[in-house]
């Protein structure tokens, strides 16, 4: 096969449209992800965030408690036509079912070979949804973790990123098109008599910065902010089209 033959200018290559979404619990990773195209797939592992957009119109739901129920979600969506997007909310629980499938039920202790089962099944779920991210908006959710170096914590600045398995890491942080880190902020906002109040929003970290791993793909000429407060799908998106 000539795979010369085949090549395209770089603009018609086609991008993928993988989302990690990470953070605290209740910092707003399932609200941000309701607000992403419709109709939607909200797959359920672990968690139970659903109770945050119960009310949200054009999604369905469906819960899988193993990896390998996991694994036969994202192979049956890449022949469906139905979706735009599909959510794991939380893929960083992916590792705990299966120490719970594979080792707790089973009362087994968990062995280095386990560990190394563990990243090839994270590992292999990250390549599936970066697969379907070729037709589809995928999001996984993922809590925080922060990674520093024993003995050095006040000296060197804390690296938080998605919490999963170290080996699998690799994987998600380099498929991904987007990772954006969520948090909530105390925010003034003036009232209509000119006096001002202090509210607690949500955000999420967009531009890169030395604590969060932050991820955009966009043109180098679009300058993005640092913060954005109360974040949307179509919020974001208009950003990375330089769009104010």
């Amino acid at each position: 096969m000539d795979y010369l033959d085949n090549a395209v200018d770089i603009q018609d290559l086609g991008q993928s449209n993988l989302t990690i979404i990470y953070g605290k619990s209740g910092s707003g990773k399932t609200a941000l992800l309701a607000t992403f195209p419709k109709p939607m797939l909200y797959v359920q592992i672990g968690d139970d965030g659903s109770n945050t957009i119960s009310d949200v119109g054009g999604v369905k739901a469906i819960r899988v408690d193993t990896t390998d129920q996991l694994k036969a979600v994202l192979l049956e969506l890449r022949l469906d036509k139905t979706y735009k997007t599909v959510a794991v909310d939380t893929f960083s629980l992916v590792v705990e079912e299966w120490i719970d499938a594979n080792a707790t039920q089973k009362k087994k202790r968990v062995t280095i070979q386990m560990w190394g089962d563990i990243k090839s099944e994270t590992a292999e779920l990250v390549k599936l949804a970066h697969i379907l991210a070729r037709d589809k908006n995928v999001v996984l959710t993922c809590h925080e973790t922060t990674d520093t170096i024993e003995g050095f914590e006040d000296e060197i600045a804390p690296d938080v990123r998605p919490s999963v398995s170290k080996g699998a890491r690799t994987y998600l942080e380099g498929m991904a098109n987007y990772g954006l880190h969520t948090t909530i902020v105390e925010k003034e906002k003036t009232l209509s008599d000119g006096t001002t109040k202090k509210l607690m929003v949500h955000a999420i970290h967009l531009a890169s910065n030395p604590y969060y791993w932050v991820k955009t793909q966009k043109p180098k000429s679009i300058k993005l902010p640092t913060m954005v407060y109360n974040p949307t799908y179509p919020k974001i998106m208009k950003l990375m089209k330089g769009d104010k």
